[in-house]
């Protein structure tokens, strides 16, 4: 059973990493490697909460310039897996995931000189006008140094989830509740991270609406989100319109111009 689910898990390891081979799928988001990976280990409802938590804390985790930030899919999947097969809650994956995240970017960085090696042969088959070769070199520039790595997701859930598991079984209480206290702490801090990029004068007044939309008239987040969507419609109307009734068009007219 064990040897099927690491099976299906590099499986989905590589579908991960090959999120934007044929577009953009968001196959490497947590909110869905969560639920994913709760299916094969056995818990899809507890994979699909798990998912949706680490999903808070990695939502602002997005490479910008030279910035790379923790790596989701590993951190996702085997916090998900551990924190499944050794019983626990979103807390306890949460807090495996960050380590995990940040422990696999530093290893996968050993690829980038295979990727610039590769990226080199390719500009140098485009100088010549090679199609073919570069076409190759392409692909491979994009999955040589993935499946290089790949393995480490599958090999650390194979090898590491009864160790886990017996490490978090014999955790003492006071930890497994700051276990519990960061696990609240830490989608605050990555749903900061995203508002942090995209808040400004313009926005900042939807978000205090939707906050004390909540707050005060105890509407669930389901419903603010519903509201939200028929309030964006609204107002792109209104602008259109506006937009439209502000701009004069002039058109050629027939032979009863004059009138």
């Amino acid at each position: 059973m064990v040897i099927i689910q690491t099976l299906l898990i590099a499986l989905l390891t590589l579908a991960a990493r090959c999120n934007t081979m044929l577009g953009t799928s968001l196959i490497n988001r947590p909110i869905v490697l969560g639920a994913l990976t709760g299916l094969i280990v056995g818990d899809l409802q507890q994979g699909i909460i798990m998912g949706g938590t680490l999903e808070l804390a990695f939502v602002g985790a997005v490479s910008i310039g030279a910035y790379i930030p923790p790596d989701m899919v590993s951190g996702t999947i085997l916090g998900t897996a551990f924190a499944i097969a050794a019983g626990q809650g979103p807390e306890t994956a949460l807090a495996l995931s960050y380590p995990i995240a940040a422990a696999y970017q530093a290893v996968s960085t050993l690829g980038t000189p295979i990727s610039l090696w590769l990226m080199h042969k390719c500009d140098r088959y485009a100088e010549i006008g090679d199609v073919k070769k570069f076409e190759r070199g392409y692909w491979l520039t994009g999955f040589i140094p993935k499946l290089i790595f790949v393995p480490i997701v599958p090999l650390a859930y194979y090898f590491g989830s009864d160790a886990v598991t017996a490490v978090l079984n014999q955790m003492p209480a006071f930890i497994q509740t700051g276990i519990n206290i960061s696990g609240g702490l830490i989608p605050a801090l990555g749903f900061a991270m995203l508002a942090q990029m995209i808040m400004n004068k313009k926005v900042v007044v939807f978000f205090f609406l939707g906050f004390f939309t909540v707050k005060y008239l105890g509407i669930g987040t389901t419903g603010v989100a519903i509201f939200a969507v028929i309030l964006a419609v609204i107002l792109v109307q209104i602008e259109q319109r506006f937009n439209t009734s502000g701009s004069v068009q002039v058109q050629a007219g027939g032979e009863l111009d004059e009138f």
